[in-house]
């Protein structure tokens, strides 16, 4: 479902995923201005409450909280803000399903991307990763990767960032499942006797945390 005002949000074209280089130029751009829109990012995260695609993809996850902002199917894309990190459960390596493009607003965190040394496609463990290149990321930093690239991003406490997917580009995304963390440090579950799980639609509660976190960093109004 798309935002119900109209903004230049609506008027971005669709995301080639057929080169990179064109994502990232998008998407950076997307990033950047949305970042200097602060009436927009707040009416994005306000209306979450109100749109019942954008909440039930509204997520708590085995790293982070996201918030999904902004969804545009038709084009290929889909606006994220991800929050409150789980600092002992980002140091598993993984990719994802997805070209992504991303940008620190406030916080940080170190970011390692892994070279595998077992081909580009399918699972792996730790034992066939290599690093590549570490960073420091910090407020004002953005990157793009594909999918087929291995990283993990050991965030600060009160990072938070925007975050631009396109398309599925493979059916399953992997990690290191000899390093993924014990399962009592899963997100807790919505309803109280269930499992945990590594990643949840939000509660409404939850939700209005997230909300209240991003006006106390001077985020929204």
């Amino acid at each position: 479902m798309l935002t119900a005002t109209t903004s230049w949000l609506d008027a971005v074209p669709p995301l080639d995923m057929d080169d990179l280089r064109k994502f990232q130029r998008i998407s950076r751009n997307m990033l950047d201005r949305l970042t200097d829109d602060r009436e927009l990012l707040t009416k994005l995260v306000n209306d979450v409450l109100h749109d019942p695609d954008r909440l039930a993809a509204s997520r708590v996850t085995l790293l982070l909280n996201r918030l999904s902002l902004y969804q545009a199917p038709d084009r290929r894309f889909e606006i994220r803000l991800n929050m409150n990190p789980r600092p002992d459960n980002q140091l598993v390596p993984h990719d994802h399903c997805y070209a992504f493009a991303t940008r620190i607003l406030t916080g940080g965190y170190v970011h390692v991307v892994r070279r595998r040394t077992n081909g580009w496609e399918g699972p792996f463990t730790g034992a066939d990763l290599e690093p590549a290149v570490m960073t420091v990321e910090r407020p004002g930093s953005a990157y793009t990767l594909g999918e087929s690239m291995v990283h993990q991003a050991v965030m600060e406490p009160h990072t938070v960032t925007l975050f631009v997917r396109g398309p599925r580009r493979k059916k399953l995304s992997h990690a290191a499942e000899e390093l993924m963390p014990p399962r009592a440090s899963w997100p807790e579950p919505a309803i109280p006797g269930d499992a945990p799980e590594e990643s949840r639609p939000c509660t409404l509660a939850e939700y209005q945390r997230m909300r209240t976190c991003l006006i106390e960093r001077h985020l929204i109004g």
